[in-house]
């Protein structure tokens, strides 16, 4: 599953790793839509996969409710700030050679909504894999924190075109999200929160 979900991505970040150093591409609207066109219908794929096998949406936690609204914009302002400060640390030790804006460029003036739908769907995907997924299917064979700890290695691994600085934020996310999600059972303040933080660096440009 987390191979169909994210092989191609990790494929492409390692390669670009390996390749001369070249300007990124902006993300613009093409971008968006194609991963709208990527994820969409994986998802769609995996679930009727997952419903075979006997999968349901309980597995993954309760349903959405109002009570996940605060948890999830609180742990959207956190995050922010982990990124901030990581920042701040790496460019203190000469760590920062590029911030995530210049080696993730976004075009401005993008229309707000497609940039809530592939916030959404992004989002979601996202959250539901790595931690939801997972960390229910591996918690009980392999233990907690082994599961954490793959889920923030794959979720590291297909962020690598954020840099450097853009990785060493990734981890503390990664740790923190599948640890919440590992401890509480709920899914749905992780998607919010990787919703309103896809949907701010979006529509900030």
């Amino acid at each position: 599953m987390l191979t169909l979900a994210f092989g191609w991505t990790i494929y492409a970040n390692l390669s670009l790793l390996l390749a001369p150093p070249q300007a990124p591409q902006p993300i613009d609207p093409n971008w968006l839509i194609g991963v709208l066109w990527m994820e969409l219908p994986i998802l769609a794929m995996i679930g009727l996969f997952l419903r075979e096998r006997g999968w349901t949406w309980a597995r993954l936690g309760p349903p959405p409710a109002w009570r996940d609204v605060l948890p999830g914009l609180s742990l959207a302002l956190a995050t922010a700030l982990v990124f901030w400060l990581m920042q701040t640390v790496a460019a203190s030790v000469g760590l920062a050679t590029r911030a995530v804006e210049e080696a993730v460029p976004v075009q401005a003036g993008m229309n707000w909504p497609l940039v809530l739908a592939a916030s959404v769907v992004n989002g979601f995907y996202e959250e539901a894999l790595v931690c939801g997924y997972l960390i229910s299917a591996m918690r009980g064979k392999r233990g907690m924190w082994t599961a954490i700890h793959l889920s923030t290695a794959i979720r590291l691994a297909y962020h690598l075109y954020q840099g450097e600085v853009g990785v060493i934020a990734i981890v503390p996310m990664g740790l923190g999200y599948a640890w919440l999600y590992a401890v509480t059972g709920r899914l749905w303040p992780l998607v919010l929160a990787h919703v309103v933080l896809d949907a701010w660096a979006l529509g900030a440009a």
